[in-house]
């Protein structure tokens, strides 16, 4: 009776994979704007 619930489906893993390159892309994405945003104020900084 339990291992009929337990089948995720053959579309499931590729959904997840998906999933995960899309929270990773997004962390990288993030974390480079926060440099780039601090290299911005210190070269503003450098200026005056």
């Amino acid at each position: 009776m339990i291992a009929p619930l337990l089948y995720i489906g053959p579309g499931m893993g590729t959904g997840a994979i998906i999933l995960v390159l899309l929270i990773g892309a997004l962390v990288l994405f993030s974390l480079g704007y926060i440099i780039y945003l601090r290299i911005k104020r210190l070269g503003k900084k450098k200026n005056k």
